[in-house]
C-alpha cells in the first residue's frame, strides 16, 4: 500500500494520509507526492478545494519521519537530511500559495510536519479527539516547518509551546490559533459528504459551512488560558537564562513543573528557538522558512538532534545527554552558529 492516496470526488482532492502504523508520520515520498500536484490543483478550474486527512482514528501526521533522517546520519553529506527538510518546507510555502480552500481534518495527533501541512492552509478542524503541538525541543530539534512563523504570531504562548512542547487537547488548539473551526467527530462526516458532494465552491461555501456546524467555544473552556497569566509573566524574557531565573523566582506549582519539563529539553534548541521566534516576528513566512532551513542544517551537523532521536525515538530511554548540557553553557556564539548563509545551498535561490 502507498505511503498516501490521492483521489477526486466531484471538484474537491482528497488527500489521505496512509502510513496509519506510524501515526502518519510524512516521509519524502508524501511529500513529493503533494507537491508535484499543488500547482497543477490550483491552476485546474475543475478541482474546488482540498482535503488533507490522516487514515485511521488516531492520527492526522505526527510529525515528519525523523527516524529516517536519524538513520541516514551516516550518508555523504546526509543527503536525507537536506532532501527532506527542503522539499518538506517548499511544499509549506506552496500550501500557504494555494488559493483555493485547504481544509485540514486534524483527527488525533497533529504535531511538528503535521502542523505544517496544515497550518499554512485556511481551514483547521479541530474536536475533542485533537491533540497538537510543536515538540521539536525534547529531540534536539526546534519548531521549524514555519513554526517561528505562527508561533512569533502567538506573543509569550507561541515562546512557551516552542519551548516546552506543551501538548494541547483541541480545546487548547482553538484558543492558541492552531485550530479555525471546532467541530464535534458527529458533525465532521456530515461536513465532509457536504464539501465532497458539491461539485463548484468557492472559499464563502467552506466558510458558511464550517461555521454553521462548529461549537461555539468560551476561552474560558482553555487551560491554557487559566496559564495566560503565568505565561505572560515568565516568557516576556528574551533569553533562556532569564526565563529559567523568573521560574525559579517564583514558588507556585505551575512554575516548578514548567521548570521541570523545561529541565529536559536541549539547551541549544531552546536557545536557538528563542531567537528564531524572535527574528520571525518581522519576516514573511517564506524568509522564516530560509530562516528554518539554515538553522535546520546546522543541527543535522550538531550532536543533539542525533542524541535527542536516539534518546526519545529510537533506544527509547528518554535519556538524552545534551551538548552543551547547562543552559549557562550556550553561548551567543553557539546560538548565532545556526543563522550563518549557506550559500549556494540556501532553500530559496533568491535568498
Amino acid at each position: 500500500m502507498s505511503d498516501i492516496d490521492i483521489k477526486k470526488i466531484n471538484s474537491t482532492i482528497i488527500i489521505t494520509l496512509t502510513r496509519e502504523k506510524v501515526l502518519n508520520a510524512l516521509n519524502l515520498n508524501m511529500v513529493r507526492e503533494i507537491f508535484k500536484n499543488i500547482k497543477k490543483w490550483d491552476n485546474d478550474k475543475d478541482i474546488s478545494g482540498v482535503i488533507i486527512k490522516g487514515s485511521g482514528d488516531k492520527s492526522f501526521c505526527a510529525g515528519g519521519d525523523i527516524v529516517s533522517v536519524y538513520h541516514a546520519k551516516s550518508e555523504t553529506e546526509s543527503i536525507l537530511s537536506d532532501s527532506f527538510f527542503r522539499e518538506e518546507y517548499i511544499l509549506n510555502l506552496a500550501i500557504s500559495n494555494f488559493s483555493k480552500p485547504w481544509i485540514s481534518l486534524l483527527n488525533g495527533i497533529a504535531m511538528g510536519g503535521g502542523l505544517g501541512l496544515s497550518m499554512h492552509g485556511k481551514y483547521r478542524i479541530v474536536n475533542n479527539k485533537t491533540i497538537t503541538a510543536m515538540p521539536e525541543t525534547a529531540i534536539g530539534l526546534f519548531p521549524d516547518v514555519g513554526g517561528g512563523h505562527f508561533l512569533s504570531k502567538m506573543g509569550e504562548l507561541g515562546l512557551f509551546l516552542a519551548l516546552t512542547g506543551r501538548v494541547m487537547d483541541g480545546l487548547d488548539s482553538m484558543y492558541s490559533g492552531i485550530g479555525t473551526h471546532y467541530i464535534e467527530n458527529e458533525k465532521i462526516k456530515h461536513v465532509y459528504e457536504k464539501i465532497i458532494n458539491k461539485s463548484n465552491y468557492e472559499h464563502i461555501f467552506i466558510e458558511q459551512l464550517l461555521n454553521e456546524n462548529s461549537k461555539e467555544l468560551s476561552e474560558k473552556d482553555s487551560l491554557l488560558c487559566k496559564e495566560l497569566e503565568n505565561i505572560k509573566k515568565h516568557f516576556c524574557r528574551t533569553n533562556l537564562v532569564e526565563i529559567f531565573d523568573s521560574l525559579k523566582n517564583d514558588n507556585s506549582e505551575w512554575a516548578k513543573k514548567t521548570l521541570s519539563v523545561l529541565s529536559k529539553k536541549s539547551p541549544t534548541s531552546m536557545s536557538v528557538a528563542i531567537k528564531q521566534l524572535g527574528l520571525a516576528k518581522n519576516i514573511t513566512l517564506k524568509e522564516c522558512l530560509a530562516m528554518e532551513f539554515r538553522i535546520c542544517q546546522a543541527m543535522m551537523s550538531k550532536h543533539d538532534f542525533y542524541e535527542g532521536v536516539r534518546a526519545n525515538l529510537v533506544d527509547k530511554d528518554r535519556n538524552p545527554k545534551w551538548y552543551p548540557a547547562s543552559i549557562f553553557e550556550v553561548s551567543e556564539e553557539i546560538i548565532n552558529s545556526h543563522f550563518h548563509s549557506l550559500n549556494e545551498k540556501e532553500l530559496f535561490s533568491d535568498e
